[in-house]
């Protein structure tokens, strides 16, 4: 690239919820501090990050019929695309509709200008199952993995010359707002999971269960779950069955959720799968440990077992539950990892990690 780029633009499915959507929402405010010109382009009306930098929001006014919807969104995103003019698109949409992806990189968009990030371990959620896209994604400038475990999995099933890892990162401001007051939480006594409410994937059907035979619950302390999504009902139907409708809240979708960990004992997550865990890195940021299962991908890059958090073998849940009341009972262990759980993290700051995006940009070898 003969000139180093200033233009920026981050295509997003939306700026809400997802921790993918979480990090280009902290990426554009960070690159626009820096003096790039940031545009975003959502494909849904769905906004809740403070962002930087200019939003295109394609999500505007849609059409009730879907092909309808459909043509006008393609529509609007090249024309969005084209009067941008960026010089570098970052994409980190879910792309695993093989005819809109090819629709997308034959029509609109400039391959040698894209960057396509890989957000879960399951990586056909952002590369669709053909080897044409290996050999389009390979003239890209980049395709971005989070975690070793992601990377590892892309070597084994394709070979790109333009891989590259940059993990998620954390901002300060998390560690502000995870100040904000609430006395209803500090004199509560619970532990938390956040995510998107999907059973097949974050498994809160499961973990409330586990968390119904332990100690926490036979002494009082909460299990607090925030966020939305599709078996909310489920989850209630489920604490209601149960009778635990006092010991299990369901609090939905929070804009500050750091002051719920910062004055949780710990976090808990009991994903069959990640990418790689904002909530798990924000927790150890924030000072809160966690218990997690080592499952594919991120937790075993953030969590040091029995120093920052306690790491489960994946997917057993008599594990996890035997693990949450070890962590209730050993108050010398919960201490010590609460102790080093900021520290062990560091490296994941705001700083260290967008200057590896800004080498990214400047990179010409690609």
């Amino acid at each position: 690239m003969d000139k180093e780029p200033k233009k920026i633009c981050l295509i997003v499915d939306c700026l809400s919820n997802g921790g993918a959507e979480k990090i280009a929402a902290r990426l554009s405010r960070a690159l626009s501090e820096k003096g790039f010109t940031v545009s975003i382009i959502s494909l849904r009306n769905e906004i809740s990050y403070e962002y930087g930098g200019r939003l295109y929001n394609l999500g505007e006014n849609e059409s009730k019929i879907k092909h309808v919807k459909q043509f006008k969104k393609l529509l609007n995103l090249r024309k969005s695309y084209k009067k941008i003019n960026a010089d570098i698109y970052v994409d980190f949409r879910m792309r695993n509709r093989f005819l809109m992806e090819l629709i997308l990189h034959l029509f609109i968009f400039k391959t040698h200008k894209m960057i396509m990030r890989i957000n879960n371990y399951n990586i056909h959620y952002h590369i669709p199952k053909h080897q044409l896209f290996y050999k389009l994604y390979n003239k890209t400038k980049a395709v971005v993995s989070l975690t070793d475990e992601i990377t590892e999995r892309l070597n084994g099933l394709y070979k790109f010359k333009n891989l590259v890892k940059i993990s998620n990162f954390y901002t300060n401001t998390i560690l502000d707002l995870s100040n904000e007051q609430d006395n209803k939480l500090i004199y509560q006594d619970y532990v938390l999971a956040i995510g998107r409410l999907s059973n097949r994937v974050k498994q809160f059907d499961k973990l409330i269960l586990t968390y119904k035979d332990t100690e926490l619950f036979k002494k009082g302390i909460a299990l607090l779950i925030l966020g939305d999504g599709p078996d909310r009902e489920i989850l209630q139907r489920l604490i209601k069955r149960n009778g635990i409708e006092d010991n299990v809240k369901l609090l939905g979708f929070k804009n500050n959720p750091y002051k719920y960990i910062k004055h949780s004992r710990f976090l808990l997550l009991s994903s069959i799968e990640e990418g790689f865990p904002n909530v798990v890195l924000e927790s150890l940021a924030i000072g809160t440990p966690v218990i997690s299962f080592n499952c594919k991908s991120g937790p075993s890059e953030l969590i040091i077992d029995k120093m920052n958090g306690l790491l489960v073998e994946d997917q057993n849940f008599n594990a996890l539950r035997e693990n949450i009341d070890l962590f209730y009972k050993d108050l010398e262990l919960y201490n010590y990892c609460k102790q080093h759980a900021h520290k062990s993290v560091e490296k994941f700051n705001e700083d260290f990690i967008v200057n590896l995006w800004i080498e990214l940009f400047k990179n010409s070898s690609f």
